[in-house]
């Protein structure tokens, strides 16, 4: 069963959020915030592909991730300002790392470098070792709240996106990318934006997304109560499966016994 999973947040000082934190913590560099005078050290061994992505000339000085984050912190003065946007998106398992890179960099490309934002991206392993059937490869993709030219960073705000239509458009767009690879390989699955509802699939429970504690708890040989919960809603589905591939293949024996 494929996985499809996008989400869209804000990045706000008023909420106690750093976008060089975030940095840190996506990419593993070692990051100095020039807004709090903090140091953020966070090491990670899990980054698959990290890339800086930029419209056509920007300064160059831009494409260093220290830099960046400077120029991001020093372009909002507001103690409560919103920084920037994160996503985190749900990449497939089935694909070897070049098409997972190849999905990054179609969404990126299409949805905010073509409309003069930038973007930090990083892929994340996800690596299950009891059973890599089970891995989670994603992304974390950090999109600043202004666009950026050849003088740097806009004096106005990128207000257009604060419309929840994009909301829409984005997940809308992670599907259509994420399906586009699923046919260039080969694979007969496909994803969809869309509720289980809103497609007619009254048969399959919507299964349960897991927080990075409880995630990795499960890595270390843990259970919790959300990933038992994942675990019941997916075997109730593979039973459903299971029993309508069998009403089938009797369906089938019935009209050839005729």
């Amino acid at each position: 069963m494929a996985n499809y999973y996008l989400e869209a947040q804000a990045i706000s000082r008023r909420k106690g959020r750093s976008v060089t934190r975030l940095a840190n913590y996506i990419t593993g560099r070692k990051l100095h915030d020039s807004y709090n005078s903090k140091t953020y050290y966070r090491k990670r061994h899990d980054v698959l592909y990290c890339r800086i992505f930029q419209p056509a000339n920007v300064p160059s000085d831009f494409y260093d991730l220290q830099c960046l984050c400077d120029k991001i912190e020093a372009a909002e003065i507001r103690y409560d300002a919103r920084t920037a946007r994160e996503f985190k998106g749900s990449l497939p398992n089935e694909l070897p790392l070049r098409q997972l890179i190849h999905i990054v960099c179609d969404f990126v490309d299409a949805n905010f470098v073509n409309q003069g934002l930038c973007a930090i991206a990083a892929i994340h392993e996800g690596k299950n070792e009891a059973d890599p059937s089970r891995n989670n490869p994603h992304v974390h993709i950090i999109v600043p709240t202004r666009t950026v030219g050849p003088e740097g960073f806009s004096k106005k705000k990128d207000r257009e996106h604060d419309n929840r239509k994009h909301i829409v458009i984005w997940r809308e767009q992670w599907a259509l990318i994420q399906n586009r690879a699923y046919e260039r390989n080969g694979l007969d699955k496909r994803v969809s934006h869309e509720s289980l509802k809103v497609q007619g699939v009254c048969d399959r429970e919507p299964t349960v997304r897991l927080s990075r504690i409880d995630w990795q708890k499960e890595q270390r040989g843990e259970r919790t109560s959300a990933g038992d919960l994942k675990r019941a809603i997916l075997a109730r589905n593979m039973e459903r499966m299971r029993q309508r591939q069998h009403e089938k293949t009797h369906e089938i024996d019935v009209e050839l016994s005729r």
